[in-house]
């Protein structure tokens, strides 16, 4: 099983020929990590992402889009008053980094997408390198701390959420259940070359989709078992809001590492986010920023390009797949479990796994702590949206049917100090799709915890696992 691996097998130093598995530091997973991640930790992280990494993250995508020109910087933070020095400063540290990654991130793509066979040692240097500029670019966020200390960022470029247009472009939707989420196209989907790391290969899945009726290209890292075979299950596991697995050195490695268990792997990148962030915008932020607008436009997006993943994982083998996620990402997953039923059965997952969720997501916009510390419940007010106008859309947010599969193949971990996707209406999904007991997972630990927890709690991963292994 995975939790009898020795944690010396996850390190992250590896040949030159194969890629190191992406780890949380060492203070957040192992023995220390059970300590460390209570709830009081997550006392910590809300504040310091609200007041601390959304605001520089605001600066940075502003900057982003603004080059060395000091005047289209102030432009793009209008409510800010800003030290052209200091903004010229932080302009200068930024532009190289971001230079470096477009560079990087199109040889990359050259390499692993070109139609010659590249060796895997010159995949291992390409990945590598576009990793690390990667994380340089987003890490270059520290730059305008100068200007945060001096005159406060926001957390978000806020944009109205105005009801028409939120009718315009969802209403249809609520008259047929059937039509609420419906089946997309199976669009090609391209494979790159694959490169050799710790757990076994990894790929990467790209694909067209529209988002919010624009084009975009879908994307998803696949980690493969060094055996692969016909029956090979697969996990679709998806990430929270304003994360970015892809541009971060280090990564929730216990979720990659199920390749050592004979479980194919596929970290889909969230419309927004990542490869997917719009330009002026840090990753996610268009979720947050348009509020209940900006909700049904990932939900519709995310949805469908799931079910194109679950029926890719069909067409590549005949194993069991599963879907699950955490946060954002369980909130999606918990849609497609309930929505399945209408689509082909090629679309319809076998198993669930929801990290940090809550069936009652209307709730946890309006009184859950990410909103009350963004103030969302004002800012809403403020464009005469109430809790019931907002219950209206629910049958779009939240899951109105019992999901394809059956309780005992969906497993449920719940942070009992969740204030984020609140505790309470995450046992209330529980209750009402009747999980057994052995499935659902009851932590005491926040929602930020709960999630970085599945480094060094490896029960609910475990369980996964047994699930598909028995479906296969």
């Amino acid at each position: 099983m995975l939790s009898s691996v020795p944690m010396a097998d996850f390190a992250s130093e590896t040949s030159d020929a194969r890629l190191g598995s992406r780890r949380l530091p060492p203070a957040l997973s192992g023995a220390i990590g059970h300590l460390l991640l209570r709830p009081w930790f997550d006392a910590v992280a809300l504040p310091g992402i609200v007041r601390w990494y959304f605001p520089l993250s605001r600066a940075w995508a502003a900057a982003a889009v603004s080059g060395l020109d000091v005047d289209r910087f102030r432009a793009e933070l209008p409510q800010v008053e800003l030290s052209a020095r200091l903004a010229a400063v932080a302009l200068r540290a930024l532009a190289p980094r971001q230079h470096a990654y477009l560079a990087e991130a199109a040889a990359w793509e050259h390499l692993f997408f070109g139609a010659h066979d590249p060796s895997p040692g010159q995949l291992v240097a390409a990945e590598r390198s576009r990793e690390s500029a990667a994380h340089a670019f987003m890490a270059a966020r520290s730059a305008f701390l100068p200007l945060h200390l001096r005159r406060a960022f926001p957390p978000v470029k806020w944009m109205p959420s105005i009801e028409r247009e939120v009718e315009k472009r969802h209403e249809v939707r609520l008259h047929d259940p059937s039509q609420a989420f419906p089946a997309p196209p199976i669009p090609e989907m391209t494979l790159s070359h694959r490169v050799p790391n710790l757990d076994g290969y990894v790929r990467w899945l790209r694909y067209k989709v529209e988002v919010a009726g624009t084009p975009d290209t879908a994307w998803a890292r696949v980690i493969e078992p060094e055996t692969i075979t016909a029956d090979t299950p697969t996990l679709i596991f998806l990430h929270g809001v304003g994360v970015e697995t892809e541009f971060w050195k280090a990564d929730l490695g216990r979720v990659d590492s199920l390749a050592r268990s004979g479980v194919r792997v596929v970290r889909p990148e969230a419309p927004y986010h990542g490869r997917r962030r719009c330009d002026g915008w840090f990753g996610g932020e268009p979720v947050l920023a348009y509020g209940l607008l900006g909700m049904l436009d990932l939900f519709l997006a995310w949805v469908g390009e799931i079910a194109r993943l679950v029926a890719w994982a069909r067409a590549t083998s005949r194993g069991p797949v599963a879907v699950g996620g955490i946060s954002l990402g369980a909130l999606t997953s918990q849609l497609v479990a309930a929505v399945a039923g209408h689509w082909p059965a090629v679309m319809q997952p076998d198993a669930l796994m929801l990290v940090g969720t809550t069936g009652d997501v209307v709730d946890a916009a309006m009184t859950g702590g990410l909103g009350r510390a963004l103030g969302v419940v004002e800012r809403l007010a403020s464009q005469s949206w109430t809790a019931a106008t907002l219950r209206r859309w629910a049958p779009l947010l939240e899951p109105q049917a019992p999901p394809i599969m059956p309780p005992e193949s969906i497993v449920m971990v719940i942070g009992t100090s969740d204030s984020v996707t609140p505790f309470d209406g995450g046992v209330a999904l529980a209750q009402r799709w009747h999980l057994p007991a052995e499935n659902l997972f009851l932590r005491r630990q926040g929602h930020f915890s709960v999630a970085l927890g599945l480094e060094h709690d490896t029960a609910p991963l475990d369980r996964v696992v047994a699930i598909l292994r028995r479906k296969s």
